[in-house]
Parts: C-alpha cells; structure tokens; sequence
C-alpha cells in the first residue's frame, strides 16, 4: 500500500514537473516570437520611410543662384554698349566733273550777242541809261526758246534775282560754273545732274533792267567765283 502511494506521488511530481517544464518552454517561445515580430516589425517601418531630406542645403545653394543672377543683372546694367565698326572697301565719292577748257561750252542758245562781256572797261546800258561794267553776255533769243546746257554738270541754286530773274547756277567741274539767268519753266532742280545739250529751262521775258535791249538769255561763267568772258569758251 504504501509503495503505491509512494509510486502515485512520484507519478504525480514527475507530471507536475513536466508541465512546469512544458509551460516555461512555451512561454519562451512565445516571448522570443513577439520581440523578433516587434523587432521585423520596426526594421520593415524603418525601412518604408522615406530618406530624411534637409532643406538647409537647398535653401542655401538657391540663395547662392539669387546672388549670383543679382550680380550679373548688375553688371549688365552698368556695362557699356559696345560700338562695332564694320570695315568695307568704301570710298569717298570723288567729284567726276571735270570741264575741259579746251572742249569748250555749247551754245546755250543761238542767237546774236546783244551785249558783250565788258570786265574791265564799262559799256552803256540802254534801259538803265548808264554806262557800267558787264560781267556776262547778253544772247538774243525768243521768249519761249529752249534753253540748253553747256556742259554736263549739277545744278547747284536755282534763285530768282531782281536783275536776272529767275536765274540757274550749274556747277561744271574744275571750279567753273555757269549762271543762266531770266529763264522761266525751269524743267531741273536743285542737286540734279545734268548732261551737255539737255533742256534746262525756257527763255522769259527781260527784267526792267533789260527792256530796251531785247529778249535775251543772261549768260555768265565763272571760275573760282571770278567771271571769265564766255565768248572764249564758247565752241
């Protein structure tokens, strides 16, 4: 009898045991599985979030961009333009008139000379009743008749004068030019280039300073604004 109670307590502790053993494993088990659950867990979330991005640095390279775009704003405005030249072949026009004095000038206009060139002795002047030097030629012409020109040149005044009328002042070449005057229906204009033999104009009317001589063409050179005889020239 008292080896079977011996015997079921013996079982008894042996099983008490047991589960005591069977329990505490369990129990670690469970404890280890948590805290490596936790541990994945906070690893997987650590690594999920996004890679901390620090605005100082940005902030600071865009204020360094601002600076820089300051200063050269700047210097464009205090930088002064730059004039460029451009190199070409051009040359100065050269005046291309040129009178040959040998040549000589065409008649104006045909007719007879009413009043000659007279620098140095005086000559009488019906219409004014005095006797005063000429400094050009008086040529007979109709009123109406063409007038032409006496060389190639460019029309340099177009005026109107008490005594000549409406007068035109030709520039030749060689420092010469040549004055007609009492001209009306004038068919150039200042700066126009002329050639030999072209209509200029028509012969007027005379001025009272010429109404006892007759219709005429008022005709006058000069060179170097000095009047020459034009009868010399005249071919």
């Amino acid at each position: 009898m008292f080896y079977k109670e011996k015997g079921f307590y013996i079982s008894l502790l042996c099983g008490v045991v047991a589960l005591i053993a069977f329990g505490a494993i369990c129990f670690n088990l469970m404890g280890r599985d948590g805290t490596e659950g936790d541990v994945q867990q906070q690893v997987a979330e650590e690594s999920a979030l996004p890679p901390a991005v620090t605005s100082e640095p940005e902030t600071e390279e865009v204020s360094t961009n601002q600076a820089k775009s300051e200063v050269k704003k700047k210097a464009k405005a205090t930088e002064k333009p730059v004039k460029k030249t451009v190199q070409t072949d051009a040359r100065p026009v050269k005046n291309t008139l040129h009178f040959d004095q040998e040549v000589g000038l065409l008649w104006p206009v045909k007719g007879d000379i009413l009043m000659e060139y007279s620098a140095d002795q005086v000559v009488y002047f019906k219409t004014l009743a005095q006797y005063r030097t000429n400094p050009a030629v008086l040529i007979e012409a109709k009123e109406g008749d063409a007038v032409k020109a006496s060389a190639n040149g460019t029309v340099v005044d177009i005026y109107t004068s008490e005594e000549t009328g409406r007068t035109l002042s030709m520039m030749i070449g060689d420092d010469f030019i040549v004055n007609y005057g009492q001209l009306k229906e004038i068919t150039v204009e200042k700066g126009d280039s002329v050639s030999e033999g072209q209509v200029i104009g028509k012969v007027a009317a005379p001025t009272k300073y010429f109404t006892l001589e007759g219709t005429n063409l008022y005709y006058q050179v000069k060179e170097k604004d000095t009047p020459v005889n034009p009868l010399v020239l005249l071919r």
